[in-house]
């Protein structure tokens, strides 16, 4: 009798968990508090929720692009743009759940309210796991027991408002997870706090509508443009094997160098307190535009209020304010797990690898999506639940509790050392790195050294392109026929959208475009049989 596994979400981490318990003959139930898949990613209005729930504003596009925001093994369409809006995006996981039979698997209108085991050892890797759960339908408590549980309920349920000096406000104070859209601001003077994503895109589209915009930093922060200075995605630039080989050092250097080459910082007032190795970027298109109009005016961080006059840290203030919008996070938790199973610490929750708590049952219960990257975090959620099945299914081991704490440790020191404490109590990651290291663990790391003896042109677009997801279906367990095409088309991907309008002759750039990458490869293969033929003479 196969094993069942309880995963908690349906969103994008909850549909790649379902469809990997599905590839190695487990049985998955997904429990989702909504009546529809996607998560965050279905828009709601508020007047139309029965609860106030996370999701994106309505004009949210994402900061990622299609080539590396996407599944394995499920492309998105050429013709789709680069950027998605979010419509395109929910539409994106609609049919990734309609072409694996992942829906029949959900079970809507599910809110879990426990997850416990059902033995009182920690140790017992023979005890089940005791699901405590809501059927909104029928207003009532149900309870089942699975032999495993994935957790894909993401990280963006309780809001961080823990914000000092607002008490003395009379306006009104929102977090950004009840942000829907521009609609009733109108006129009005706002201040957003935070120099986030999210921040970033309600200051800008808000400027359009208000009286006036305030964005209210810490800190400041390095703001990028989605094309990164080109015309072509800036994720398929800096997501490389290439820029990631570069010490980091240099590269944060370069990086560094690139972003004061553009809009001066101090100028705009956004000058950053780290440097860009430190902290993720601010990912945004327009704010530079905005600021420079006067639409959008940055201000210190909020010292004190007094009724409608807000005061900040460098001595100024603003009067007549009439919304306070707190674009500052989230608290990193889950409601429906109790303390003794994550044995939470000051700042992070203990996880082997960002998985597996490793104190109770460990190889039993994966925590999926759980990170903060440089990245998209779908791509990142499948190669966690890919690992994780097959953890569950016996085909990986993990270390004991003791090497895994160890190794809990040792990421948590190195994480404190390189970035900033802002973000420490989150588990940062490196898009490439950490998809390199966990699909090592399941065979599904390319080769690139083979790769180079046996398909040098594929080799030389893994390296010197962008590590799109398809990379990690070349080789090992799930291994994609189709993964080669997609990683050889991600060129004409990007252009298919964009070639909307026939405009001059471009067989000649086409041609000197291939003829460069001719160059480089043989360049490569002229490096590469170098380096062979003196390890050979060394080794004589």
């Amino acid at each position: 009798m196969a094993k069942t596994v309880a995963v908690i979400g349906a969103g994008p981490a909850g549909l790649v968990a379902i469809k990997s318990c599905l590839e190695v003959g487990l049985e998955p139930t997904a429990f989702e508090t909504d009546p529809w898949l996607g998560g965050a990613w279905k828009y709601t209005d508020l007047a139309d929720e029965k609860h106030r729930r996370s999701c994106v504003a309505y004009s949210t596009v994402t900061n990622t692009s299609k080539h590396v925001s996407c599944f394995s093994d499920f492309p998105m369409p050429n013709e789709w743009p680069n950027y998605l809006p979010q419509q395109n995006y929910l539409e994106y996981f609609q049919m990734y759940a309609k072409e694996f039979g992942l829906e029949e698997r959900i079970r809507f209108e599910a809110n879990v309210l426990s997850v416990e085991p059902t033995s009182d050892s920690k140790t017992d890797q023979n005890a089940r796991w005791r699901v405590r759960y809501q059927d909104l339908k029928q207003n009532c408590d149900q309870v089942e027991t699975f032999d495993f549980v994935m957790v894909c309920s993401g990280v963006n349920n309780e809001p961080r408002i823990d914000i000092p000096g607002l008490d003395g406000f009379c306006g009104d104070v929102i977090h950004s997870k009840e942000y829907r859209t521009w609609k009733n601001f109108e006129g009005k003077r706002v201040i957003v706090v935070g120099m986030g994503n999210s921040a970033g895109d309600i200051a800008c589209e808000l400027s359009h509508h208000t009286e006036q915009v305030y964005l209210s930093t810490r800190s400041g922060g390095w703001v990028v443009s989605r094309l990164l200075g080109g015309d072509s995605p800036g994720d398929t630039k800096f997501l490389t094997r290439l820029v990631d080989s570069i010490p980091s050092t240099i590269r944060g250097q370069v990086f560094h160098h690139k972003l004061k080459k553009g809009v001066n910082l101090v100028n705009f007032g956004l000058e950053a307190a780290h440097p860009p190795d430190k902290r993720f970027p601010l990912i945004n298109d327009e704010l530079p535009h905005r600021i420079i109009t006067g639409s959008i005016k940055v201000k210190a961080e909020i010292a004190k209020t007094k009724e409608k006059t807000v005061m900040f840290g460098d001595g100024s203030k603003v009067e007549d304010i009439d919304v306070i919008i707190l674009a500052t996070g989230f608290k990193f938790g889950f409601p429906f797990l109790c303390d003794s199973l994550l044995c939470p610490k000051d700042r992070y929750i203990p996880l082997y690898r960002y998985v597996f708590p490793p104190f109770c049952n460990p190889g039993t219960i994966a925590i999926i999506a759980a990170v903060r990257v440089n990245g998209p975090i779908p791509p990142i959620a499948e190669i966690q639940s890919r690992w994780a099945v097959s953890v569950f299914a016996g085909k990986t081991k993990l270390p004991d509790c003791q090497m895994m704490v160890e190794e809990i440790e040792r990421r948590q020191q190195l994480l404190e050392a390189s970035t900033i404490e802002c973000c420490r109590a989150f588990h940062m990651v490196n898009f490439i790195r950490y998809s390199d290291e966990i699909s090592s663990l399941i065979g599904a790391r390319p080769n690139l050294w083979h790769l180079l003896m046996t398909d040098p042109v594929l080799a030389f677009r893994c390296f010197f392109g962008p590590c799109i997801p398809a990379q990690y279906r070349l080789v090992g367990r799930g291994a994609w026929p189709e993964a080669r095409d997609i990683i050889m088309g991600v060129r004409e991907s990007k252009l298919c959208p964009l070639r909307t309008r026939k405009t001059g002759p471009k067989e000649g750039q086409d041609r000197n475009s291939s003829l460069s990458w001719l160059f480089c490869l043989v360049t490569v293969l002229i490096l590469f049989l170098l380096i062979l033929s003196t390890s050979k003479y060394l080794m004589q």
